[in-house]
């Protein structure tokens, strides 16, 4: 038997006799078994139905937790099996002195996210076509009474609140405004952390009350669910996700169009391999629709070296943020990395809601909901293509919002060469880089996939895509943009083939002119 030697008075970094399993598709925990012991398995529970990943609890005084999971993996059913990790909220020490107003929005020096002037485009609420956005927060807990917040808190209307009946058959009782993933209800913990971030993303704006989050009007789902260990989490996600996957699969009769996601919380020197099916979680939410944001540690360490769980995951679906001041300076106590952290956001000193008040709040978790607001700020701009492709390819809708944010970011020098874009969020810039790409260069209102015959593909594409035009007709030049209009290159064509290897990944447009054709056509692709 293999034995794990902590030595006294170390604390585990991990739930002694825990493991998360995720199975295959219809493959149930009733079939799982240990081969050496087979009453190891003291008790289970299914904590994400989408993923299916379920948390087992094992008797130690027959196996070690490093036995069970090699047992494990002999079944061939088994996808993933891992320890269930502890999990911390970032802390939170403002360093700044407490200001009257929320510099971080607003400064003479510009040395702000530029909100007021986005917020001449859009300051939330819904989509153009109606669908009323939703940014998923997983935090400790929550005021959502908190005369701020309560206007802006997300309502299941298809639930009734306190009958203890599944009223919507979800899976979840009672989870009116969201849900406990520590207790596994709908009844949410009231905690300062939590509802400080809440304020920063959406306090109701223009209201006469307090102050304002990045987005006036937006609901946000409180998930109480960030501390404790990683089963508790991946259950906080996984209403999240399930609660847009059901808006999805029922255009819009059920679930939530949630958009966006904020963990300002994880795992000090946290390894993205020890903990897969977290960072799987965000491949999935992008998938269907979800793009997350992630505070990294609140230290002065480099992530890409010491690691940092979720800041250090590859998901593509995941923007890694640290933490800067009011003189747009990257705090010393701010984790950094040139390949994992993705840019800076004020976080230092930012005044918001506190749980009963408001105040100054701080650290990388101050920072990391004013990228989350600004996800969901974008949705709400009056772009009819992102508004429908947001429901008729999700996924695409995350990826152009994705590189929005991060190909729009303010140059900063005290972010440069440690962060993969070495600037600071601007929403602005954000804003208008979307509304020039919906306007002036994408041109897709009439052009929506399946609209003209000209086909792409494959797309996302590596290194080469084939344009292919059922008319026959010669493609006398193909030009490749950002989607914030700035031309690239022409792009040599051999045949029907052209070579994009030289392309960063991100999402970009095709301008492809046809000949005989007075107008091109515009296609978007994604590069991975």
């Amino acid at each position: 038997m293999l034995i794990c030697l902590v030595a006294s008075g170390q604390e585990l970094n991990y739930m002694p006799g825990e493991i998360l399993v995720q199975l295959a598709p219809s493959y149930s925990t009733d079939q799982l078994s240990l081969e050496s012991s087979e009453a190891a398995i003291i008790g289970q529970k299914k904590v994400s139905e989408v993923m299916n990943i379920h948390l087992i609890t094992i008797d130690r005084n027959k196996l070690s937790e490093t036995e069970a999971i090699a047992e494990l993996y002999k079944n061939d059913q088994v996808r993933i099996a891992q320890l269930n990790h502890k999990v911390s909220l970032r802390s939170v020490t403002p360093d700044d002195p407490l200001f009257g107003n929320q510099w971080q929005y607003y400064q003479e020096n510009d040395r702000d996210i530029d909100a007021d002037e986005a917020w001449e485009i859009s300051t939330g609420g819904e989509t153009l076509n109606g669908d009323i956005i939703v940014a998923g927060v997983v935090d400790d807990g929550f005021n959502v009474n908190h005369p701020d917040l309560n206007e802006n808190l997300f309502i299941n209307t298809k639930e009734i609140p306190g009958n203890g009946i599944d009223d919507d058959e979800n899976g979840y009782i009672d989870d009116v405004n969201g849900w406990n993933a520590y207790n596994s209800t709908g009844v949410l913990q009231v905690l300062s952390h939590g509802t400080a971030v809440y304020g920063i993303i959406g306090a109701k704006g223009n209201n006469g009350v307090g102050v304002t989050g990045v987005n006036w009007d937006v609901k946000v789902m409180p998930i109480s669910g960030s501390s404790g260990n990683e089963s508790v989490v991946l259950e906080a996600y996984s209403y999240i996700l399930e609660s847009r996957i059901l808006y999805n699969e029922t255009d819009g009769a059920q679930g939530a169009f949630v958009v966006a996601t904020n963990a300002s919380f994880g795992i000090d020197f946290g390894q993205p391999e020890d903990s897969p099916l977290w960072c799987e979680m965000y491949d999935t939410l992008g998938q269907n629709g979800i793009l997350s944001t992630g505070a990294t540690i609140n230290g002065n360490f480099d992530v890409d070296e010491i690691g940092d769980v979720p800041t250090a995951c590859p998901s593509e679906y995941l923007i890694a943020v640290t933490n800067t001041n009011q003189s747009d300076v990257k705090v010393t106590q701010a984790g950094y990395g040139a390949e994992t952290i993705d840019l800076g956001a004020p976080g230092a000193g930012t005044f918001t809601v506190t749980t009963n008040n408001y105040g100054t709040f701080g650290g990388t978790s101050g920072a990391t909901p004013h990228v989350t607001g600004t996800i969901a700020l974008l949705y709400s701009a009056p772009c009819q293509t992102l508004a429908d492709l947001a429901m008729d390819d999700p996924e695409l809708a995350t990826r152009i919002v994705r590189d929005l944010v991060l190909e729009n970011v303010d140059p900063n020098e005290s972010l440069e060469g440690i962060t993969t874009t070495g600037g600071r969020l601007n929403v602005n810039n954000s804003m208008v880089a979307l509304m020039d790409a919906c306007d002036t260069l994408l041109g897709l209102d009439d052009q929506l996939p399946g609209e003209d015959n000209v086909l792409v593909y494959p797309n996302p594409a590596r290194t080469e895509i084939t344009i292919l035009n059922p008319d026959n007709r010669a493609i006398e030049r193909v030009e490749i943009y950002t989607l914030d209009g700035k031309k690239l290159e022409t792009l040599s064509l051999v045949g029907e083939r052209v070579n994009v290897s030289s392309l960063s990944a991100g999402t970009y447009v095709l301008k492809i002119q046809i000949a005989g054709s007075s107008n091109p056509i515009h296609k978007m692709i994604v590069k991975q």
